[in-house]
């Protein structure tokens, strides 16, 4: 009998990643009922996920996502059930239609079901998703406390690869106040230097997908927090790219912070899979900054 894609996906994908939340949600307190409202399952249901052990879900997830996505979509998810759980199941159901529309479960797919060979199904399935997850991501830094003193004096921006491009926000994201505040929706094209030094780390490390700017703030607290190198001096944009883009040369970052130059403000740069990702490692770093 064959499976459709989306029946497919529940099975290798939903219902695992349901699991593993279940138990990551267990450790950090919460009661299985309360479990079971935010993963629309009931507590019997919930009580099973966590019998079950988590190695499990995590086998079964692995086959679909590697390792260091699987812990930031882990990590995404949980920083958007404290901010919204409908704003955390828009993100889990944005990132399930990904990996669909990406292709990466079809060789899978069709090497159980042979009557699949040809299908071409998900290759039709649209998505917005690149906007959204760059409006979520800026919702959970609304919401930070310390946040604003991210900001640099360039201000700040998020920029995101998707089908259409790189995708960011127009006028950038500026403080007011203590408020983050984006001029304009996000759109295609919208900061043309993120851009292009995503793009440059891109050929590197094809999973990285987002960036944002920030303040070169916490440098030591973040480097026991995440992964973390140091460049410069930098005396353009071009050298900013370089400088960062061989940095990734030697091994994948969380942050990059670069000291800047002649004209050029000192700034870091946060990479993440994708602008969810980008925005929870910078929740990371603004809890250095309590007394900053």
């Amino acid at each position: 009998m064959v499976v459709f894609p989306l029946e497919y996906l529940v099975e290798v994908f939903t219902n695992p990643l349901k699991g593993l939340m279940a138990h990551e949600l267990a450790e950090r307190g919460y009661s299985q009922s309360r479990i079971g409202q935010i993963l629309g399952v009931s507590q019997p249901a919930v009580s099973t996920y966590i019998k079950t052990k988590r190695e499990v879900y995590e086998e079964k997830l692995l086959r679909v996502v590697d390792r260091r996505q699987l812990q930031s979509l882990i990590r995404s998810a949980l920083a958007l059930v404290e901010t919204s759980t409908v704003e955390m199941l828009r993100y889990v159901d944005s990132y399930a239609l990904a990996l669909l529309t990406s292709l990466k479960l079809c060789p899978l797919h069709k090497s159980q079901y042979g009557e699949l060979q040809s299908c071409e199904i998900c290759r039709e399935i649209a998505t917005t998703r690149t906007a959204k997850i760059l409006d979520m991501a800026l919702e959970v830094l609304k919401k930070c406390k310390n946040c604003h003193k991210l900001v640099p004096k360039v201000l700040m921006n998020i920029v995101q690869l998707g089908p259409e491009g790189a995708v960011g926000f127009p006028g950038r994201i500026y403080v007011e106040g203590t408020e983050l505040i984006a001029r304009e929706s996000p759109k295609p094209g919208a900061s043309r230097f993120l851009a292009r030094l995503l793009e440059e780390v891109n050929k590197k490390h094809p999973q990285v997908l987002a960036v944002a700017n920030a303040a070169y703030v916490a440098l030591d607290c973040a480097s026991r927090k995440l992964t973390v190198a140091r460049v410069g001096p930098s005396d353009s944009e071009e050298e900013i790219v370089k400088n960062v883009s061989m940095a990734f040369s030697r091994e994948m970052y969380d942050v990059v912070y670069d000291s800047g130059g002649r004209g050029i403000e000192p700034n870091a740069y946060v990479f993440g899979v994708d602008a969810i990702d980008v925005a929870t490692k910078m929740l990371e770093i603004a809890k250095c900054i309590e007394n900053f």
